[in-house]
């Protein structure tokens, strides 16, 4: 009776066995075949792979978190599902281990290259829309002003030679200071170059729309900067004009970001002011107008004929740029350059601080008894030669030669003014008189290199110097024997000569 109780026992504990080899079989081969339920949290993370996801908006990507929140609990609920079901059977065993065979080791294989998260791009809850701009404008119109202009024009005809006619060009100017007298107009200098009258227009509110124009004189130009600042006495100006300008606020532009709002104001095609919009499409982008080269602020807010000299504003109505000139052709489009705020602050601090002076007739002014050339664009490469005006001859006993100038330097700087040309030159000294004693920047060549030096010049007499209307081609001699200003054709080397363009006149760049 024993014996059948104890066989009986013996084959229930074989079954037990059997059951048990049975679901561990049913485990590993579920391992084997990749059962997702039944492989557990952690051995996925010891395999070190990051789930890709997608940049998306902050309120899809907590929807997205969520799903994935809620498909994990699933997961843990099957784990543990899983667990209970295997306890189960270990108390059915009565504490028999079971000795199961590990899974053999995959092969070797080469390790994976691992990378840094690129960052994403954040949406900016701060961006501002430039669509509304009135309120800037209504604040710093007052200080913007159109230029209107007259020169002589020679044009050559076929039946009657040169003739000379007078040209009317318009251009646009910021309200900069204010000194004891004069009210100061920053602008470009092609706008005002070789100008025989300016008049300056203000955008206020008028009884009498003529009182709004006033007279205005050069105070100091750079042509090496492309700036000029324009002087208009205090008492040219009626009252009820004067009470409504106002003075541009500068602001900074090497603090500018790519993609800032900027609007341009200005006196566009000289119809009267307008207002474009657009943002700050490039920095520090070099552009070369004639023979101005420099690194620019380029902007898609249109830039027109007129608008040279006038204002490239910030969202805060400063401004951080002056207008310059805008690339013209079939292959641009929406490409105008201003003059950066920053480079213009030191030039204009010069110029604001100079004083204002006439154009002196030929027997008033003073001369420095030197002939000058230009500097071509060939020698500038080929000799490494500066840009000025080229001594090509110095007289005796002149005030060049006593100052110490001799034939071959170049003459760079007038009166702290930038000479560009020959032409140039001639013009600054014409505004000074005999007898006045000034600072002229010359650059010697010395073994190569052109070295800075400033010498001290007491202009002379001349009583005559060779001008476009002179008949004869000849070298002219005035009456003291010093050759006065003669400008050979051919120039130096090769005769090409500066000539800005006057781009509120009409002018493109290419």
């Amino acid at each position: 009776m024993n014996d059948n109780r104890k066989e009986k026992r013996n084959r229930l504990n074989a079954w037990k066995r059997y059951g048990a080899i049975f679901m561990a079989s049913v485990l590993l081969t579920g391992s084997a075949a990749g059962v997702g339920s039944l492989v557990s949290k952690d051995t996925v993370q010891a395999e070190e792979k990051k789930e890709v996801t997608l940049n998306i908006a902050e309120d899809d990507a907590k929807d997205e978190n969520a799903d994935a929140k809620d498909e994990n609990a699933d997961a843990e609920d099957k784990n543990e599902d899983v667990k209970d079901e295997d306890a189960d059977d270990d108390s059915d065993d009565k504490g028999t281990q079971l000795i199961i065979a590990e899974p053999e080791e995959a092969e070797e294989t080469e390790e994976k290259r691992t990378f840094e998260p690129i960052d994403k791009v954040q949406a900016d809850t701060s961006a501002i829309v430039t669509t509304d701009v009135s309120n800037i404008v209504e604040n710093c119109m007052p200080s913007i002003v159109s230029i209107t202009t007259k020169s002589v024009e020679e044009v050559e005809t076929y039946f009657y030679g040169v003739q000379e006619y007078e040209a009317e060009g318009a251009g646009s100017g910021i309200i900069i200071a204010q000194n004891d007298e004069e009210l100061l107009v920053a602008t470009n200098s092609h706008v005002v170059a070789d100008s025989t009258d300016l008049s300056v227009g203000f955008t206020v509110d008028a009884e009498e729309p003529e009182d709004l124009v006033v007279p205005a004189k050069i105070k100091g130009m750079d042509k090496n900067y492309e700036l000029a600042v324009l002087a208009v006495r205090l008492e040219d100006i009626k009252d009820e004009v004067r009470d409504q300008l106002k003075i541009a606020t500068l602001g900074s532009s090497d603090s500018l970001k790519v993609g800032e709002a900027s609007i341009a104001i200005g006196n566009a095609l000289g119809y009267g002011q307008s207002v474009t919009c657009g943002i700050i499409s490039a920095l520090n982008r070099e552009a070369t107008i004639d023979n101005f080269t420099k690194e620019l602020i380029l902007t898609d807010a249109s830039i027109n004929f007129g608008n040279s000299g006038g204002a490239l504003l910030n969202s805060k109505g400063q401004v951080i740029g002056i207008n310059v000139a805008k690339e013209a052709g079939d292959s641009a489009e929406g490409m105008g350059y201003s003059i950066p705020i920053d480079t213009a602050i030191p030039v204009l601090k010069n110029l604001i601080n100079k004083e204002t002076r006439d154009k002196m007739s030929n027997s008033e002014r003073g001369y420095l008894g030197a002939t000058v050339v230009n500097v071509s664009t060939d020698a500038k490469e080929l000799y490494n030669m500066p840009e000025g005006a080229f001594v090509s001859e110095v007289s005796e006993d002149s005030a060049a030669e006593k100052a110490g100038i001799k034939k071959g330097d170049v003459i760079t700087k007038f009166d702290g003014e930038s000479v560009t040309s020959s032409d140039d030159l001639i013009d600054k000294i014409s505004y000074y008189a005999v007898g006045e004693t000034v600072t002229i920047e010359v650059q010697t060549a010395n073994s190569g290199e052109y070295e800075s030096r400033e010498v001290e010049v007491t202009l002379q007499k001349g009583t005559a110097v060779q001008t476009e209307e002179t008949e004869d081609e000849e070298d002219y001699d005035s009456d003291d024997g010093i050759q006065q200003f003669n400008f050979p054709e051919d120039g130096f080397p090769s005769g090409d000569d500066f000539n800005m363009f006057p781009f509120g006149n009409g002018n493109e760049i290419f």
